[in-house]
């Protein structure tokens, strides 16, 4: 299908990784607001148990009441947000 001016109407490689990150976020929200917590302890001494307790986690970057939902927005920000941020500035100023 063309729109209008003959472009094809598709969306964008950086739509769809930012729409999944926005819907993590309100997952994230719905969790933190209704005490919607995992009843799942992890290991201190596992890495993943290092990583959650750390200070990062803890105390630095804390959007979130708990650390795994912290450790998650911070992976999903390396690998969906700033691919997407840098697809949708590359259409913007760059086009062909």
């Amino acid at each position: 299908m063309h729109t209008q001016k003959g472009r094809p109407s598709r969306i964008k490689g950086w739509v769809m990784p930012l729409v999944g990150f926005l819907v993590a976020q309100l997952y994230f929200i719905a969790c933190d607001r209704f005490s919607w917590n995992p009843n799942r302890e992890i290991n201190p001494g596992t890495i993943m148990g290092r990583i959650l307790n750390s200070k990062l986690f803890t105390e630095w970057f804390t959007p979130y009441n708990l650390p795994i939902n912290n450790v998650i927005t911070a992976f999903l920000i390396v690998t969906l947000l700033l691919p997407a941020l840098i697809g949708a500035i590359k259409s913007i100023f760059f086009r062909k």
